[in-house]
């Protein structure tokens, strides 16, 4: 008889901490409200790179970050970006950690890979990703070019 309450009273608690974590969450959860959309114009200004200190000294302080497949990659990329498909983010995103401002960027607007991409990079850790807004189709739509291949 004692096996039987302690079953239910350890159900009923493990039941309690359920419906709390799914009323309150937890505190770094991401939303598509934390998304900072930025246009293609802005976006080439910050990844080219501008000048830090006051237009003392050029570096490049951010990265273009597409996480569609490899195969959507070659086929067409804005020029110089890094392909880090979706899937291997958890495993692979240290190789973002040298840059100041991430723009990440899927085909169209509104794409959830991107944004997806652009929300899993804040729970990681890191504080200025932006997304572009239209994508690799606003991209071309503002009339920069893409590269195909590597």
């Amino acid at each position: 008889m004692n096996a039987g309450f302690n079953a239910r009273k350890t159900l009923a608690i493990m039941l309690i901490l359920t419906v709390s974590t799914s009323l309150f969450g937890c505190s770094n959860k991401t939303s598509d409200r934390d998304i900072s959309l930025i246009n293609a114009g802005d976006a080439q200004a910050i990844v080219q790179g501008r000048s830090k200190l006051l237009g003392l000294g050029g570096t490049t302080v951010g990265v273009w970050l597409d996480p569609r497949s490899e195969r959507d990659f070659r086929l067409g990329h804005i020029p110089g970006a890094v392909n880090l498909p979706f899937q291997n983010v958890a495993k692979d995103h240290h190789i973002l950690q040298k840059y100041e401002v991430i723009v990440v960027y899927g085909s169209t607007y509104n794409d959830p890979k991107a944004n997806a991409m652009s929300k899993r990079l804040m729970q990681l850790g890191y504080e200025d990703v932006k997304t572009l807004r239209g994508g690799l189709s606003g991209w071309k739509a503002a009339g920069y070019d893409v590269e195909e291949g590597n």
